[in-house]
């Protein structure tokens, strides 16, 4: 029946494990197991491989702080330290636990019973003011008419009912999603034997490590005598207190062995691999419990990075949307929580210092930021941040090349005047000395002094903008050249020559000169 066939019809149907007789048994007497085992919950904790997987999972959890946030933008938040809900986790839950305490215990429960419970204790204005562990397995939820009612049998109160929202319910996997499944339950026979292999390790060494086997006689025993005889036997060479006690053998008695040696059973294996099959129950790392018989220093990075992201990552996803859906208003749209997960990521100093590093050159983590993060206070001086030159924004980019650009011309043009000048005089000066004769067979371009001289004045501003700077001095020359070649007296040269070099004071015509230069490339 689905959810909606509640709704319609207003059928009450519990979802509990509480109405599973199965679960009643794990819980209070135990699921019997192929082994002869039967596994509760606690009885499950005496397993280290199982007390191990619970304790790291829960502690870790438990050790991550959680903190309120504002969703300013899309890319901006802020915290916010007088929250409820921060103050809950951050300070204390309860009277009677600390944050870490709470986390732990019900992280606990959700492993080993595959849900966890809390009362939520609200002020008059509805705030959340507390959270109250509930035993598990005193917990039924029954839903009716398509709404989930909490009844917890209380030892002191009875029965007392809660509606969802008075309740905080973490819960791991599950068939419907209102309550998950027992890690216990569904794995108990791999727990029941790994239980039974500790069982028969510790029978098989309270025996001196011997096995079991039977004493024959060649002549019939009565009943009395057989009994006498086996408690005489036990009780001269069974248990540790008896190791190396030399049997005697009489009235040609055999000792037959009938067990098999725990080395031929292959024991030590089989309890190596019981602990990887609980380790996979809860997708924990073997190295994170112990075993280090696949771990090297080259992959246990690796797994620690695994672990953090596919066995406590769930987890923590679990909390936060629990505390946002349950603990956080419906008017608080933009609030939510979040677990800070860097603790666990935080490598060695050195580690740790060269990230800081490439975080700080690259110009995201200031150095109040770096020193928050090592527990520092901060410094006057260190909230600002450096950007790399070969990292500048495309924007920015854009407007210094620009601004460049800008200031290079107006240099060339600058320098492009005053070689103008130069050429100018140093021509007005030549056309003055020569006679007619001489001044009718002058040509400029054979003047290589006057080039060089050029050439060194717009070098240097030609350079910054890419530009061949011989070439430019050439086209100054040749329009100098072609304005005194129109000439037919040396008084006419001369005022060609001025009209020339006036024309290049206007930076239009500089820029008509650059133009034509770069044709000429």
């Amino acid at each position: 029946m689905g959810i909606f066939d509640w709704i319609r019809t207003g059928e009450k149907e519990i979802r509990s494990q509480l109405k599973d007789a199965t679960w009643w048994q794990t819980v209070f007497t135990g699921s019997q197991t192929a082994s002869g085992i039967k596994v509760t919950p606690d009885k499950a904790l005496h397993q280290p491989a199982v007390f191990a997987c619970v304790r790291t999972i829960s502690e870790d959890v438990a050790s991550l702080p959680i903190k309120v946030y504002n969703k300013i933008s899309d890319m901006s938040r802020e915290g916010i330290d007088s929250h409820p809900v921060n103050k809950i986790f951050n300070k204390r839950p309860n009277a009677e636990m600390t944050p870490f305490t709470f986390k732990e215990v019900l992280t606990g429960h959700v492993l080993l019973y595959g849900n966890g419970y809390a009362e939520i204790e609200r002020d008059n204005s509805g705030n959340v003011i507390g959270l109250w562990i509930l035993l598990p397995e005193n917990m039924q939820l029954e839903v009716v008419n398509g709404e989930v009612v909490c009844h917890y049998n209380s030892k002191t109160a009875g029965t007392i009912t809660f509606p969802s929202e008075k309740i905080f319910h973490l819960k791991g996997l599950g068939h419907d999603g209102l309550i998950g499944y027992s890690p216990i339950e569904y794995a108990r026979e791999t727990i029941g034997i790994s239980a039974a292999m500790e069982k028969s390790g510790g029978a098989f060494f309270s025996n001196s490590s011997r096995p079991s086997g039977i004493l024959s006689h060649p002549a019939k025993l009565s009943e009395g005598a057989a009994k006498r005889l086996r408690e005489s036997w036990q009780g001269m060479y069974s248990g540790s207190g008896n190791t190396g006690r030399t049997a005697i053998l009489e009235e040609g008695m055999k000792w037959e062995q009938l067990s098999i040696p725990h080395s031929d059973a292959q024991w030590l294996e089989a309890r190596q691999y019981s602990l990887q099959d609980i380790a996979r129950i809860y997708r924990m790392p073997p190295h994170m419990i112990g075993d280090l018989s696949n771990a090297t220093f080259s992959n246990i990075e690796s797994q620690q990075i695994s672990y953090m992201q596919s066995t406590l990552a769930p987890w923590m996803r679990r909390w936060e949307q629990e505390i946002n859906r349950k603990l956080i208003g419906d008017n608080e749209q933009k609030v939510y929580a979040e677990f800070l997960a860097e603790e666990l990521l935080r490598g060695n100093t050195i580690e740790r210092y060269d990230a800081y590093r490439m975080a700080r050159e690259s110009g995201w983590l200031s150095v109040n930021d770096i020193r928050k993060r090592e527990n520092l206070n901060p410094i006057e001086g260190g909230d600002s941040y450096i950007q790399p030159l070969n990292f500048v924004d495309s924007t920015l980019a854009n407007e210094v090349q620009g601004n460049k650009m800008s200031e290079g011309r107006a240099w060339l043009h600058d320098s492009m005047k005053r070689a103008v000048s130069i050429i100018r005089n140093s021509c007005i000066r030549k056309i003055e000395k020569m006679t007619d004769e001489e001044w009718q067979d002058w040509l400029i371009q054979s003047d290589k002094q006057l080039v060089n001289k050029t050439d060194e004045i717009i070098k240097a501003s030609c350079e910054q903008l890419e530009i061949d700077s011989l070439r430019m001095t050439n086209v100054l020359i040749e329009t100098c050249q072609s304005a005194i070649k129109t000439s037919t007296t040396k008084k006419r040269s001369i005022e060609n020559c001025n009209t020339w070099a006036n024309s290049f004071m206007d930076d239009a015509t500089l820029e008509i000169v650059l133009e034509r230069s770069k044709e000429n490339e």
